[in-house]
């Protein structure tokens, strides 16, 4: 039996404000057509956690990565909330009894893209507008396969081929049945249920979108491409980037941009000409230690833009007391955009074509990014070689100068450790040196103390 405490709505529903927004009346239904399930996917708030929502994808990767410090007099008298502070330190005991928003924000998504993907099954598909069928369907798929691979950036361990059928991965939920007993299946079944929805959506949905926090053909070949690409599957990532590029590659000219304004994409050209789904990280919490008015910009990072590279003042701007604050975000907001844009994209089949030998393919798309991110008053140096190892090196520095605080580098630290690249994390605070170490469990975090209390069969993540 699906439960919809959550989702009782109003009879005479039938556009997707009144279907959201409307008080419930005496008389009560569960959605049961097209409209009512297309209204469901369309709120917002809960499947891509904007436009002033919680947001959708986990802080905590974020969090946990090295794009960014503290102040100590930020650590003291700001982040007050002791989960936060544990995650800031990447400490082993890391878990408290409070409610942690990274998983119950996307297994809230999850659960809706459920209560649609029951509810299409006792539809009559023949009975209905093929392509609208198609669309929800598709959606309901996308979504709930964007939450699962957010959810296991952080609550699951890395994707290693050679292990993946021995550890555990993410508590799958394929029904909105509350009742459902949630488990633990393997690493690899998670990740093969993920691609499993895409590859099923891809086939479902239009080639694009003009509303953005709809899912769409070419946003199920960029997460594809991102999910192989954690994956370490780099032939296909590589494909799936191809492919999504081959419908829509566009990029914005940062020259167009205004470096003095406050949120630098602000009513810029971006969602248009780059974004091709759009979700928030969730925030802005003003404890959340990665918030814009908190975290400075790692010194050694914000150093290795050049000065007529435009990123660095597009990207950054002076914060207060010191240091620089990050005001990039493409939903020209403090809040951090976490979806997905062909910068991207771009980005993932450069990479993969280095590391399948495709050098010159490699080189011509860095070079692509790169010019649109240049001073147009300065030549752009263009980057060649023909060693598909400098070309890897080259583009990796690139990918995390140009995909800061997306919610992308801590799934690049877990991957890049693994091959062997050897990166660790400091913090300093109150004098105290903290580390995290290369492949250390603490990249992956703990499923909250509440789920496991409700759930006594479930396997914990070690932390040591």
């Amino acid at each position: 039996m699906i439960v919809l405490s959550a989702l009782v709505m109003v009879t005479s529903a039938c556009k997707k404000e009144d279907f959201l927004n409307k008080k419930p009346d005496n008389k009560l239904v569960v959605p049961k057509t097209l409209a009512d399930f297309q209204a469901i996917l369309d709120n917002d708030s809960e499947m891509n956690g904007i436009p002033y929502g919680e947001g959708l994808v986990p802080h905590l990767g974020e969090t946990g990565a090295d794009n960014y410090f503290l102040l100590d007099e930020t650590y003291n008298s700001s982040i007050n909330n002791p989960l936060y502070r544990n995650y800031y330190l990447w400490s082993k005991d890391v878990n408290t009894s409070d409610p942690v928003p990274d998983w119950n924000r996307p297994y809230q998504c999850v659960f809706y893209a459920n209560v649609v993907l029951d509810g299409l099954i006792r539809l009559d598909a023949r009975q209905q507008n093929t392509e609208t069928f198609n669309a929800v369907k598709g959606s309901a798929l996308f979504y709930r396969a964007h939450a699962f691979y957010q959810l296991a950036q952080v609550f699951a361990p890395p994707y290693l081929e050679s292990t993946a059928s021995a550890v555990p991965g993410i508590a799958l939920r394929l029904s909105a049945d509350v009742g459902e007993k949630i488990m633990r299946p393997t690493l690899r079944a998670s990740y093969n249920q993920i691609i499993n929805d895409l590859l099923t959506a891809k086939n479902l949905l239009s080639t694009e979108n003009s509303i953005k926090e709809r899912p769409s053909k070419q946003a199920a070949f960029a997460l594809l491409a991102r999910t192989y690409l954690a994956m370490m599957q780099y032939d296909k990532a590589y494909v799936f980037a191809d492919s999504c590029l081959q419908l829509k590659s566009s990029l914005s000219d940062y020259n167009a941009l205004n470096p003095d304004n406050f949120y630098s994409f602000a009513g810029s050209d971006v969602k248009e000409q780059e974004i091709i789904f759009t979700s928030m990280m969730i925030g802005p919490d003003f404890e959340i230690p990665v918030n814009i008015f908190q975290a400075k910009a790692d010194p050694a990072l914000y150093a290795s833009y050049s000065d007529d590279d435009l990123r660095k003042t597009i990207f950054f701007a002076p914060g207060y007391p010191s240091g620089f604050r990050f005001k990039g975000s493409y939903l020209g907001l403090d809040s951090h955009f976490a979806g997905i844009a062909t910068d991207e994209v771009l980005l993932i089949r450069a990479e993969a074509a280095a590391r399948i030998n495709k050098v010159q393919a490699a080189v011509d798309d860095i070079n692509r990014l790169l010019v649109k991110r240049w001073k147009k008053d300065k030549v752009y140096p263009q980057f060649s070689t023909s060693n598909a190892g400098q070309a890897l090196d080259f583009i990796l520095q690139e990918r995390r100068k140009e995909l800061v605080f997306r919610g992308l580098r801590w799934t690049d630290l877990r991957r890049l450790n693994l091959e062997g690249r050897n990166i660790k994390i400091e913090r300093n605070v109150n004098g105290v040196t903290y580390t995290l170490m290369p492949n250390e469990k603490k990249y992956t975090y703990p499923i909250p103390l509440q789920v496991i209390g409700f759930n006594s069969g479930m396997s914990q993540n070690l932390r040591d």
